[in-house]
């Protein structure tokens, strides 16, 4: 009897390594005889980089950099000396913990702390460098960042803009210095929490404003705000993807940024990529049940977030896949068969819309419970494969 624990943290209650380890204490306590596998997993959010870091042995570096508001502060770079990877994560910076100590709005702030973060990142002179993108209180469209690295808009006398959608409109021109030469060799990939587009069909940017306080109200001007920005970037930076390309509504548009500055830069799916980083797929072999999870189960999880990119991989090599959430939200029925998912399990109910901080009382003895439960699914699979 085997079970492969993937789950995605539980924000503001669980990060992903306790929500694994609670669920395989209670599977234990049941059946000390199944054998728990445990892949925490995560989709280029909060807690990415220390995900990536317990799988690749990463060392962990402390700098200083200024966060989304320009306060001073800590900053991390991950680094695997033998590879020459670095990686650094947008959400440990520009994150909803930063946001709310300094209760500011999420229009001004700046992903600038993000660039200097990423300039010291540079100075280890990496062949690859991974940026976890996602979980950011900013939607500056990467301005910030691109700014450190010699981007520069004017407005039509001449003096500088500031680096916010705020101020789009006054932008008359955009230029950018050079790069150095090791930047430009250097491939900067993006690890995008979701697949997103800035601007069109499908699960795009302003689904994900209101998370950053921003009111409905407000999304058309900086939906209009965020085209001219784009206009004035595509004269200088006529590679920068489109505004409707997949990823480019992550991160608050945070690729579009880093597009404009590094031509050996990437987009793909976070998910997809720590799942082979953590040997997802060959720890399915053998096993009767997967076990997938995260806070919320909802339309944005079926757009590459961890739970649906664990289900996939599960699912192609014919093992049953159960789910753990924080709640549902939405049609249950239909995310589920989406998903593929044959058992579920919600901390909340379905019916309840807990805010974060809510959720953050209800006890660890809840997924121990359902690890419990767990162990009964795993052992009815294991009987069911031995008829067979």
């Amino acid at each position: 009897m085997r079970v492969v624990l993937a789950l995605d943290k539980f924000k503001g209650t669980l990060t992903s390594q306790q929500a694994n380890e609670c669920l395989a204490d209670g599977i234990r306590q049941r059946n000390p005889k199944i054998e728990v596998a445990l892949r925490p997993m995560a989709d280029g959010g909060d807690g990415s980089a220390a995900i990536l870091a317990s799988y690749m042995g990463l060392e962990v570096l402390r700098v200083e950099v200024t966060d989304l508001f320009g306060k001073v502060t800590e900053g991390h770079v991950y680094w695997q000396n033998s590879r020459r990877i670095a990686v650094i994560e947008t959400a440990e910076l520009l994150g909803t913990s930063r946001s709310v100590a300094h209760k500011s709005d999420a229009l001004r702030a700046t992903t600038a702390g993000l660039g200097q973060l990423l300039k010291k990142a540079f100075d280890l002179r990496p062949k690859e460098i991974w940026i976890a993108v996602g979980g950011t209180m900013t939607v500056d469209a990467g301005w910030g960042l691109a700014q450190v690295f010699g981007l520069k808009a004017q407005d039509s006398d001449g003096n500088d803009v500031s680096p916010t959608l705020l101020r789009a409109r006054d932008i008359s021109v955009i230029t950018r210095s050079a790069i150095p030469d090791y930047m430009v060799k250097t491939k900067v990939i993006a690890l995008c929490d979701v697949n997103a587009s800035a601007l069109g069909a499908g699960v795009r940017l302003a689904d994900f404003l209101p998370q950053k306080g921003i009111s409905s109200q407000e999304i058309p001007d900086i939906e209009q705000n965020l085209k001219t920005f784009w206009s004035h970037l595509h004269k200088s930076n006529p590679f920068i993807p489109a505004l409707e390309s997949p990823y480019t509504g992550a991160g608050g548009a945070l690729c579009l940024g880093l597009a404009a500055i590094f031509p050996n830069f990437l987009m793909e799916l976070g998910a997809a990529r720590i799942a082979r980083v953590a040997a997802l797929a060959q720890s399915f072999q053998g096993a009767d049940l997967a076990v997938c999870g995260e806070g919320c189960l909802d339309s944005q999880t079926l757009a590459g977030k961890a739970s649906a990119i664990v289900s996939q991989i599960a699912q192609e090599h014919g093992v049953r896949v159960a789910g753990v959430f924080g709640r549902i939200a939405g049609d249950q029925n239909k995310l589920l068969n989406a998903l593929g998912i044959k058992d579920s399990f919600s901390i909340t109910s379905t019916q309840l819309m807990h805010s974060s901080t809510e959720l953050a009382k209800l006890s660890k003895s809840r997924f121990h419970e359902i690890g419990i439960e767990i162990a009964h699914i795993v052992e009815a699979a294991a009987k069911k494969h031995t008829k067979n």
